[in-house]
């Protein structure tokens, strides 16, 4: 089974524009940080660092991973999007 996880920051426009392309798919795990990547937790870093998206999210966001293969900005996840309906 394919994983698909929404990384996005809080308080970024893309992010809440990429959620709500996202609205009712079930298939899309969103996992939401703070902005500031100093209030993040250490379990918030772990699972960045563990998906390889870390150094990333430090410079943009919003990043779709699908099964390790990232995809990274709102429109490349709306280009995603496009290409996987059914």
């Amino acid at each position: 089974m394919t994983k698909t996880i929404l990384f996005s920051l809080e308080n970024c426009v893309k992010c809440t524009q990429t959620k709500e392309l996202l609205t009712g798919r079930g298939d899309v795990e969103i996992k939401t940080f703070p902005h500031d990547i100093g209030k993040w937790t250490n379990d918030d870093l772990e699972y960045a660092k563990l998906h390889d998206v870390f150094e990333e999210l430090k410079q943009t966001a919003p990043i779709l991973w699908v099964d390790g293969k990232k995809s990274v900005g709102y429109l490349r996840i709306r280009k995603w999007l496009q290409d996987s309906k059914l």
